[in-house]
């Protein structure tokens, strides 16, 4: 990423290079609750993070969509796993180990799908809001936008899906097992 910032720069592109700088800081997240709020957040999380930011820069600076017409859907499909991935772990987690955010495994799947598609949609939001200020020509047609939001609802389907099963197989249950020492540290302190 840092990359593509100095790129940018070069580039004369002031407007992905501001860009660039809040996904940089929104990449350092993961890193800031392991520091601050000692929590043990898996570096998948930073590494899909951050490779679905480069996707989209990738995209937005260097216009690989108009080489790879697939690249834009693909870019959306990911962010969205990254998206319902980290749902899926905070809600199974909150479900699991402090009951009453979700009821059952099927509320959390359908939450994730639901919260996935949510995020795409907002996403949509910010490309509307990018092309009407800086005429960047995110969304260059309506078919694009319900293509980026179908790409988004895979997406959430095929994570809830992964879900499902990881559930079912108490995989997830071990995966999430040291979140619950840490959640109880933090709610404790409230």
């Amino acid at each position: 990423m840092f990359l593509f910032f100095i790129y940018s720069i070069i580039k004369i592109d002031y407007l992905w290079s501001f860009f660039t700088i809040i996904m940089i800081i929104i990449c350092l997240i993961p890193t800031l609750i392991r520091i601050f709020l000692k929590i043990k957040v898996p570096y998948l999380f930073d590494i899909f993070i951050c490779l679905a930011f480069n996707f989209h820069i990738g995209n937005g600076l260097l216009d690989i969509n108009s080489i790879f017409p697939i690249y834009n859907k693909f870019t959306h499909f990911f962010s969205a796993c990254v998206v319902a991935f980290i749902f899926l772990i905070l809600l199974f987690v909150f479900n699991e180990y402090y009951r009453g955010i979700a009821v059952n495994k099927f509320k959390i799947i359908f939450d994730v799908v639901v919260i996935t598609m949510a995020f795409g949609v907002v996403w949509e939001f910010l490309e509307y809001t990018s092309d009407y200020l800086f005429n960047l020509g995110a969304q260059p047609s309506l078919d694009d936008t319900m293509g980026d939001l179908f790409a988004d609802t895979l997406g959430g389907l095929l994570i809830a899906f992964i879900g499902y099963f990881l559930i079912n197989r108490g995989i997830l249950k071990n995966f999430s097992k040291d979140f619950k020492k840490y959640f109880d540290e933090i709610i404790d302190d409230d």
